[in-house]
């Protein structure tokens, strides 16, 4: 059954300003403000209190959505065409900028650090929240620990959490829920038309990414000693149509003959900085956005590729998640694609 996009974005727009809604977001905050402090420790207490709170503004949303007689399932679906169109509903950007502030972590935290300020001064008020994250780990051992956890992704199976949600023939993919963070683990295995190495030249150069990804509005090398030393240290905008633009600063490394001879894994993962974020733009946070190739051994024109991916985009996590396999799937076409234009069709390789 069809949605009606206008009337269900007006309509989610509507609930998450109800009185309702903002009533059970002040109770939940004055319950529960008091355990959290100032500092940049996070406490293990904290979790729980979090995992509650992003429960109760799903549940709430969800059930106002039935009782408007909203599909969620189709709503889903047909949400990322309807972002790109121009009938699009003007507040679409603000709505999902609004969702964004319920499933991020730090925005909750300094949200309740504002009502336990208000609390102590007698108000009652909840404060707007800026979203701003706590850095990844990094450096030597990250790197090292990094390399293990995706040995351990590659690997999994159904009984370590991992289940099909889309079987193409030549690329299946996998998801995992992550009992830290509201946003699934993604994984994918697919068979790629092109050389191992020839994958890793284009997936690995900041220099011709917008060459061949028209999602990305800029790719620059803003540091690091290169792929034979540290890596590179690389700042990409993204643009998402009706909401403000994404920055990735992200360390990207390049391990050779890993995890065995002839395989490639290529590492990107967020990391502790003072570089600011650029004016109106987002920071995504990379927990994982790791790739291993290995040619294939029948027909070294082609290639394996299992692609791992847990990324914080800044979106409500059931956009979010309901959307990671469509990017991977798109990933590896414009890989295909950048392929062709680049080597095929100069005649430099096959």
């Amino acid at each position: 059954m069809a949605v009606d996009m206008q009337e269900a974005v007006k309509f989610i727009d509507e609930v998450l300003t109800e009185q309702s809604f903002m009533s059970a977001l002040k109770d939940f905050t004055g319950t529960h403000c008091e355990v959290f402090e100032a500092s940049d420790e996070n406490k293990l207490e904290y979790t729980p209190i979090f995992e509650q709170y992003a429960k109760l503004v799903e549940q709430y949303v969800d059930r106002r959505l039935v009782e408007k007689g909203v599909d969620l399932e189709q709503f889903m679906k047909d949400l990322p065409a309807y972002i790109d169109s121009p009938e699009a509903h003007p507040r679409t950007g603000a709505v999902l900028e609004l969702l964004t502030s319920f499933d991020s972590f730090m925005a909750f935290k300094d949200m309740m650090l504002e009502a336990k300020k208000a609390k102590v001064a007698g108000g009652d008020e909840i404060a707007d929240n800026a979203n701003t994250f706590s850095a990844d780990l990094s450096g030597a051992s990250f790197l090292k620990e990094n390399l293990e956890w995706t040995r351990l992704l590659e690997q999994g199976g159904a009984a370590d959490g991992w289940s099909l949600i889309a079987d193409k023939k030549w690329i299946q993919t996998h998801r995992k829920k992550d009992p830290e963070s509201p946003i699934n683990l993604t994984r994918c295995f697919a068979t790629c038309n092109m050389p191992a190495d020839k994958f890793m030249e284009i997936f690995m150069d900041p220099n011709i990414k917008t060459k061949w990804d028209e999602e990305v509005s800029s790719c620059e090398i803003i540091g690091g000693g290169g792929y034979d030393k540290d890596g590179y240290i690389v700042r990409q905008i993204i643009k998402i149509p009706l909401i403000s633009q994404r920055e990735m600063l992200w360390r990207w490394r390049w391990v050779r003959d890993h995890p065995e001879p002839g395989a490639h894994t290529a590492v990107v993962y967020s990391e502790p900085t003072d570089i600011p974020p650029l004016p109106n733009t987002y920071r995504v946070t990379a927990k994982i956005g790791n790739c291993v190739v290995r040619p294939m051994k029948d027909d070294p024109t082609k290639c394996r590729v299992t692609m791992f991916a847990q990324m914080d985009f800044g979106l409500p996590s059931f956009i979010a998640n309901h959307t990671s396999s469509n990017w991977m799937v798109r990933n590896i076409l414009k890989l295909e694609s950048a392929y062709k234009s680049m080597y095929l069709a100069a005649g430099a390789t096959k």
